[in-house]
């Protein structure tokens, strides 16, 4: 089963360039041109999966008496092969949660993703100084992305020298702002595109955008991004 998995997977992907990748979603969808990477905050009771998924404890929604028994859960799912990453997790201080309790959760995170060489999926708001301090110290090995990116570029620079990558998303439908010179500007490799939790916004519509500032037609930036998802995910 995990073998036939993962053929079917590597085809959709080698055989056909012009894909769709929605890197980050919170919606179920099915297309004949569309991977879906669908994200789930996972409770202790979860037990069926999506096709293609990343799995995480959001840091908006961990219960500090029960997050334990989803942690379990997490832990089980984790290897099963439509889970392509481990996410979103992070830090977040614009929450109640303690940042220690944060920290220690992100690090559990941090460890399952290097164990099974999955790549990280983050949520990360007014942390950055300690999501960059945290993955100087792991040394880990796999890729760890920001999605939902939308900061300062000073911030992204940073992030960028960290060897970071992103997901970027309905940010770079604004005309003004530090996201357009980014999407712009970050070399092929390090990013792909995403409609987090917007129900009315298409994936395509991200692609249109980035296309035309990156200055390349759809049809070459979706090839550009089958091969950073293939790497990413180490689907190879």
């Amino acid at each position: 089963m995990r073998h036939k998995f993962w053929v079917l997977l590597r085809l959709a992907t080698s055989d056909n360039q012009q894909m769709f990748i929605d890197f980050h979603t919170h919606r179920d969808r099915q297309s004949p041109d569309l991977i879906n990477v669908q994200t789930l905050d996972v409770k202790a009771n979860l037990q069926e999966l999506p096709n293609i998924c990343s799995l995480g404890l959001h840091p908006w929604f961990v219960q500090p008496d029960s997050w334990h028994q989803s942690w379990e859960t997490l832990e089980r799912l984790a290897n099963s092969p439509q889970v392509i990453a481990i996410g979103e997790c992070g830090l977040d201080r614009g929450i109640d949660l303690p940042m220690e309790v944060q920290i220690t959760i992100f690090g559990k995170h941090i460890e399952l993703a290097e164990s099974l060489q999955k790549p990280l999926v983050i949520h990360c708001v007014r942390a950055f100084s300690e999501l960059i301090s945290l993955k100087k110290r792991s040394k880990s090995t796999i890729p760890w992305v920001i999605h939902g990116f939308n900061k300062k570029l000073e911030v992204f620079y940073q992030l960028l020298d960290q060897d970071f990558y992103f997901s970027f998303g309905e940010a770079i439908l604004s005309d003004h702002g530090p996201m357009v010179e980014a999407i712009a500007t970050i070399p092929e490799g390090r990013f792909l595109l995403e409609t987090d939790d917007h129900p009315d916004l298409k994936i395509e519509q991200i692609y249109e955008r980035a296309a035309s500032l990156r200055q390349v037609p759809v049809a070459i930036l979706q090839t550009q991004l089958v091969k950073t998802y293939e790497q990413l995910t180490r689907l190879f």
